[in-house]
């Protein structure tokens, strides 16, 4: 069911130009929100990912629903 809330996912450039995930959230098309996405930045940084972080696909194995993320390490 549609709430009124589009989320959508992409890139930017940090500190040194490291590549890092934006989130954008668009509600009921009146507020808008963009900004660093820091959700893969904490879980990947506590496998020692420390370098770009690239796509992100969401998948769905029964009824788990992973994220593959491409990353630098």
């Amino acid at each position: 069911m549609y709430d009124g809330t589009v989320e959508r996912t992409g890139h930017h450039r940090a500190r040194h130009a490291t590549d890092r995930e934006l989130r954008a959230i668009l509600k009921d098309f009146t507020t808008w929100y963009d900004g660093p996405d820091r959700r893969p930045d904490r879980a990947l940084g506590s496998w020692g990912v420390r370098g770009d972080l690239g796509d992100r696909s969401l998948l769905q194995l029964g009824f788990d629903r992973p994220t593959l993320t491409e990353s630098q390490p």
